[in-house]
């Protein structure tokens, strides 16, 4: 019984942040679960959170297309489009999860933990997702709307701009500016993961040395990384990017 209330009082710090107190807080512990620590941990009991996963991106995107609908009346499907892709995206979820330290709360795998799993952004936007999943099971469209206004409050206002939106075409179009050679160039590193979940790790580089690294769960979206990874690289070494 000790053991069960540290958890359910280690948890309900969490639920703080989220703004909603679960009835089963099981549900919340699987959302923090990843496959690495059901790796690691092999008894039929303990379950990961890639079936919540998979509901909370529906979930999620639902409600952020609401919020967004009810929040820019006079924008066209377009810019409503880009504004949720920009919501949804794995970055900025990470950003979200570390915003309310989820991390902290996070069950990982011992080698998962070892190699900085809770601060890698594909790790954190997968348990916010799945946290999301969970308040859906929890309590339905109620409980993951509160979830939604207490973690995503001034989100949607997030300017938007052709570095966020497009940032390979922004990275082209600085290169053809500078006139610099063979630029950009793309490099895939690296495919790990399981088949239906893998992960990329793609290289960006312009002349002059300039190289960043991104991530995605597909390659174009590990490009779309790496480029505004090396936009802000170029950005803070002081090359110009404006006209």
């Amino acid at each position: 019984m000790a053991e069960q209330s540290e958890t359910e009082q280690r948890l309900s710090g969490l639920e703080a942040r989220l703004g909603y107190a679960f009835r089963e807080q099981g549900l919340l512990e699987i959302a923090l679960t990843a496959p690495s620590y059901r790796t690691d941990h092999s008894a039929p009991s303990v379950r990961d959170n890639q079936r919540l996963e998979f509901l909370g991106d529906a979930v999620f995107g639902l409600l952020s297309a609401q919020r967004l609908y009810a929040r820019f009346a006079d924008a066209d499907e377009g810019t409503l489009t880009v504004r949720r892709s920009l919501l949804a995206s794995g970055r900025a979820l990470a950003g979200v999860a570390r915003r309310i330290g989820l991390g902290g709360y996070l069950r990982l795998g011992r080698g998962d933990a070892a190699a900085g799993g809770r601060e890698n952004d594909n790790t954190l936007a997968d348990a916010m997702e799945a946290v999301f999943g969970a308040a859906w099971c929890d309590g339905g469209l109620a409980a993951a709307e509160q979830v939604y206004a207490a973690v995503m409050a001034g989100c949607e206002d997030v300017p938007l701009d052709t570095w966020s939106i497009n940032p390979k075409g922004r990275l082209l179009e600085v290169s053809q500016r500078h006139a610099w050679p063979d630029s950009p160039a793309y490099e895939l590193l690296d495919a790990s993961g399981p088949p239906h979940a893998p992960v990329y790790t793609v290289s960006a580089s312009v002349h002059g040395g300039h190289l960043a690294r991104g991530t995605g769960r597909t390659k174009q979206a590990a490009e779309k990384a790496a480029a505004s990874a090396l936009l802000q690289q170029l950005a803070d070494a002081g090359v110009p990017l404006e006209t």
